[in-house]
């Protein structure tokens, strides 16, 4: 039944109801009106009853002075009194009464009838025997007189009865009408509330119970839906219900693979870590594809994605029916296999590699292949946290493949391969946590000419360090490698190069007196269209003279992208920036590439400075490199001068400009660290 069959139901139940109490009000109200009338009848009868009482008081009266007295003068008016109270009495007769009294009436009418020619008969009696024919018929009139009286008294009290009883059935019916009013409206609100409980149970029931399971399947329960109501909710239900199952396997199953997604499978780990115990144990497993950027890079995402679910399909055969599998994210895959434990997982594990190995993937003409690399941990009733297991597992992972990929490696607390690569995640959570932090402090070491005729400007170049949350420096030889391997490396040139123009335009002095400030950048900064848009946005927002900043990148950086090392060079040095070419000389092919990078400076590898007063190889070496930067006409700048000796040779070389501890150390130029 639908909605508007239930709702047709009620208002004409409504309407039936209304006009049944309008009905029996209607009757009531003409009962109660019939009453009022009958009283106000009968107390007009009854007024016309004590007003006949009065005239046959007074008939009487005149009977007895003509009768007892002899005064016959009154016998006229007598008669006409009789007269009047016998059509009085005719008129009562006639009229409708609740009381039958015609008979009564009309043998009083006739008896003051008799009594009036008894009046009549005094008037002309002779005055022989006079006396005694009044004496007689005053007799015989206080006999009728008595009965009249008797009569009349009857009469009159069953006029009044009836005013009363009249005036009681009024009462009373006014009193049914009211009542019934009452218990109508009481009736009917009975009956709404019996429709409305019935309209609830129908209709509003069944959408507080699908509400109520939408609720729940949002809260992750499975929406079941209702059976019963009306047509257009049970509809609802199953198109909910359709809609909601549908939308909870897309929140819990990846789109390209249809496995479990992130999210799911780490309620389903969750669920299987509570079970572990020493006897039941379950072993977790990621999975890293090798050299799938290669496929994804050359292919396209098309090609990509098609090998994803190819990989996702070899998986699930190669696991049992019990286990789990999802994809997490890009390439990255992750089995749950239930109630084993390392050894049996380890075997699956190494089935799982060895199909992945095996496969030949085909995209138009080419033929690609990949490896895989896995790694597993044990979850038992030692495992505290999910998060635990999932580092456990993903460490193992990355162990596996920086172990050469194509392989399988099991997480071991002793394994002092794991413990590096979990030290080495706990480096990268400090420097993220430094950076989201603001905990950056910038050093500055001077730049000094060596020759007189060298500029009186500052020249220095900025160094970073970071500041852990206990307050100790971390230099930059302990994170820039992690920096560079995990790619952080442009989000902290963007630190440092923020920073370090901040400072500059906040101190006007400083930036007067300053000839260069050399600021390092990563190759990984190089070839990011953005650290290149955004060093030119916070040039200009600084104000800063560009000519004055000088940007250092190393050679290994610099030929390993030599087309967007040309790229970004050129973007900045349009505005007047400088380039220096910083570890000059540690590339195997160095001064091949030097005619073709446009910078304007080139740093000598400290490691050939420090020591070409003991090793005549990087003494050649220093010479040569500023022998060629001379016919360039580049300036030379050596690194890592700690001596008097080395300085003057430094010298007497032509080198243009010397850094190091000799002249003086790194000293803080801003902390801001909170």
């Amino acid at each position: 039944m639908r909605i508007k069959g239930y709702l047709a139901t009620v208002i004409l139940a409504c309407l039936a109801g209304g006009y049944l109490i309008e009905l029996l009000l209607s009757h009531q109200f003409r009962l109660a009106h019939e009453a009022s009338e009958q009283h106000m009848q009968t107390v007009l009868w009854n007024k016309d009853i004590e007003s006949l009482a009065i005239d046959v008081s007074q008939y009487l009266i005149t009977v007895d002075l003509v009768l007892g007295s002899g005064q016959t003068y009154l016998v006229r008016g007598g008669v006409s009194k009789g007269g009047f109270i016998v059509k009085t009495l005719d008129n009562l007769g006639r009229q409708e009464a609740s009381i039958s009294l015609r008979a009564e009436l009309s043998e009083m009418a006739s008896i003051i009838t008799s009594m009036s020619l008894d009046l009549e008969r005094a008037a002309v009696l002779s005055d022989d025997n006079r006396e005694e024919q009044l004496s007689y018929l005053l007799a015989t009139s206080d006999r009728v007189s008595e009965v009249i009286v008797e009569r009349l008294s009857g009469l009159r009290n069953r006029s009044k009865a009836e005013v009363n009883g009249s005036l009681q059935r009024q009462i009373a019916e006014r009193s049914n009408v009211t009542l019934i009013q009452y218990l109508s409206w009481a009736g009917f609100s009975f009956m709404v509330l019996l429709l409305w409980y019935w309209a609830n149970r129908q209709i509003s029931n069944p959408l507080r119970q699908l509400s109520q399971m939408a609720r729940d399947a949002e809260a992750g329960e499975v929406f079941v839906g209702v059976s019963s109501g009306p047509k257009e909710v049970v509809e609802l239900s199953n198109n909910t219900r359709r809609l909601t199952n549908s939308l909870a396997y897309q929140a819990s199953h990846d789109a390209l693979t249809d496995l479990n997604n992130r999210r799911e499978f780490s309620r389903v780990l969750a669920r299987y870590s509570d079970t572990a115990s020493e006897s039941v144990t379950h072993v977790l497993c990621f999975v890293d594809l090798d050299h799938f950027k290669v496929v994804n890079d050359t292919c396209g995402h098309a090609a990509g994605d098609e090998l994803l679910a190819q990989v996702a399909r070899l998986i699930q055969v190669c696991v049992r029916t019990t286990d789990v599998v999802a994809r997490l994210g890009g390439d990255e895959f992750a089995i749950l296999l239930t109630s084993c434990d390392v050894s049996d997982g380890r075997i699956i594990c190494n089935d799982i590699r060895k199909a992945i190995a095996d496969v030949r993937y085909q995209w138009e003409e080419e033929v690609y292949r990949i490896s895989a690399s896995i790694g597993l941990t044990l979850i038992d009733a030692s495992k505290s946290s999910i998060e635990d297991i999932f580092n456990a597992a993903d460490t193992a992972c990355k162990v596996a493949k920086d172990s050469g990929r194509n392989r399988v490696h099991t997480f071991d607390v002793g394994d002092a391969t794991l413990a590096d690569k979990r030290h080495e995640m706990l480096w990268i959570n400090q420097i993220n946590h430094a950076l989201d932090m603001k905990r950056i402090v910038l050093h500055r070491q001077s730049i000094i000419g060596l020759h007189h005729n060298s500029s009186a400007d500052k020249h220095y170049e900025i160094l970073l360090r970071l500041k852990a949350s206990d307050g100790q420096l971390i230099y930059p030889n302990k994170f820039l490698p992690l920096v560079e391997r995990y790619h952080l490396g442009p989000r902290l040139d963007r630190e440092v190069v923020s920073a370090t123009f901040d400072w500059l335009a906040t101190h006007p002095q400083e930036l007067e007196a300053l000839g260069t400030c050399a600021i390092n950048l990563s190759g990984q900064s190089i070839a990011c269209p953005d650290s290149l848009n955004f060093i030119i946005s916070k040039l200009k927002q600084a104000g800063l003279p560009a000519e004055k900043i000088c940007f250092e990148i190393t050679e290994t950086a610099a030929i390993t992208d030599l087309e967007n090392a040309h790229q970004f060079i050129a973007g900045l040095k349009a505005l007047g920036c400088q380039f220096a070419l910083d570890d000059f000389g540690s590339g195997l092919s160095s001064f091949a590439y030097l005619k073709t990078l446009d910078v304007d400076i080139i740093k000598i590898d400290g490691m050939f400075v420090k020591d070409m007063m003991t090793d005549a190889v990087n003494l050649a070496t220093v010479k040569s490199i500023n022998d060629v930067a001379r016919a360039l006409g580049k300036q030379t700048i050596a690194e890592f001068v700690e001596s008097e000796e080395i300085a003057n040779e430094l010298e007497a070389i032509g080198v243009d400009f010397a850094q190091g501890y000799y002249f003086n150390k790194p000293s803080l130029l801003v902390d801001l660290a909170p």
